[in-house]
This record gives C-alpha cells, structure tokens and sequence, in this order.
C-alpha cells in the first residue's frame, strides 16, 4: 500500500464522528488487515474469526469495526462457510464530489450490504460470528457510520429539513426491520425470515425505500 493510500483510508475514518474507542478499534482493524495483504494488491485472504482472535476482539466489537470500515469502502467481505473473508477494497480515484454525496453513496452500499450478510443469517440460523452482535445494536440508526455521520455535526438546523427527516424515518425503519429480521433467523423461524427478505416482504420493502430516498437526496444535491 503506497503513503497516499495510507492517508487515504486514516482520512476517511477520522471524518467519521465517531467515539475514541470505536475509532480506534476500527483503525487498530484496518491496520491489521493492510498487514496481511500482498504487495501485489489483492484479495479477500483471512476470515473474521481469525481477525477476531489475532486482535482479542469480542465479536460485536469486531462487526462495528467491519461495518464501520465496509461502510466507508475501505474493505470487502466475501461469505466463506459460516463467516466471512475480510480484504481491502482496491482503491478507486478520488471523485470531485462533496463530502455528502460521498457519505450517501456510502450509505447506499453499505445498506444494500445487509441483504447480504442477513442472508447468509438466514442459511445459518444467525449463529456464525460476523453475526454476533447485540439485537438492539443492529435496530439502533444511530449506531453505524451513516447514521453517526446523519444525526451528528455535519448538519446544522437549516440542513435538517423535510428530506433529512424523511431519510431519518425511513433509516430507523430498515434498522428495525433488519433487527426484526434477524430475530427470526436466530429463534428457527426461517420460513418466516425468508417470507420478510423476499419480494415485498418487510425487509425488501424497507430497504427498497431507503434506497430508493437516499438515490434521490443524492441526485438533488448533485444536481
């Protein structure tokens, strides 16, 4: 990884209004997972289990760290069994748009993410360790990057308009049915997890809203 890579991803997790502790976990995450990648570039190589254990991390630290880092693109994580393969996300070059079409777009990704790690929740029953975090920490807004970066300095009063509290509303929904969701999967009841991830289930139908009202926040802004 060159300097200016390296500056790069410290960067973007500074932005973040995060907590002392949060940040730094994250960060001691990332730098673990630069260490293991080759100097050719590469893929996807160790599993969250092996992270987890390297860092002595308990498993709902490790998946705030993951989702912090995935949320800013800085990593990718491929389904591998019960877990998943953690990587860095090859770096693409800056784009001249403004710190909130950045944060969107990543909101965007991340959010869309979800589907796939409830999923894989679903196939296993919610029991493998990317996981394994508190219920109400996942149907809490407030508590991955997007939403720390929503409700914190970045905007003012005049900012916090009709679209930012629709975007709220419709954020804090897709957390509570994500964490809905993935009760299910934990308490057996996968027909029923199955029937909310499917088309017009509880699940599709909230985050086609998100996705939808964050595209749009986006368009307007670019516009």
């Amino acid at each position: 990884m060159s300097y200016d890579q390296h500056d790069q991803f410290r960067d973007r997790l500074n932005a973040l209004p995060l907590s002392a502790g949060r940040r730094g976990i994250a960060a001691m995450v990332l730098v673990e997972i630069v260490r293991w990648m080759p100097d050719s570039g590469a893929s996807c190589s160790r599993t969250a289990e092996e992270l987890g254990d390297l860092l002595k991390l308990r498993p709902g630290d490790l998946l705030l760290a993951l989702q912090t880092l995935d949320s800013l693109g800085l990593i990718e994580q491929k389904p591998h069994g019960r877990t998943f393969l953690i990587g860095l996300r090859p770096m693409s070059p800056a784009k001249p748009a403004g710190q909130w079409q950045a944060e969107i777009a990543g909101a965007i990704q991340s959010h869309t993410g979800w589907k796939r790690r409830l999923r894989h929740a679903v196939d296993t029953g919610g029991t493998d360790v990317a996981m394994d975090v508190a219920m109400d920490d996942v149907g809490r807004e407030d508590l991955c990057a997007f939403g720390l970066w929503l409700h914190g300095p970045s905007f003012t009063d005049a900012d916090r308009d009709g679209r930012w509290e629709v975007i709220c509303r419709l954020h804090s929904q897709f957390h509570r049915v994500a964490a809905a969701t993935l009760q299910l999967a934990r308490s057996g009841r996968k027909a029923e997890a199955e029937r909310a991830m499917g088309a017009g289930g509880a699940y599709s139908r909230a985050s086609l809203r998100l996705s939808t009202a964050l595209t749009g926040w986006r368009r307007a802004i670019t516009a």
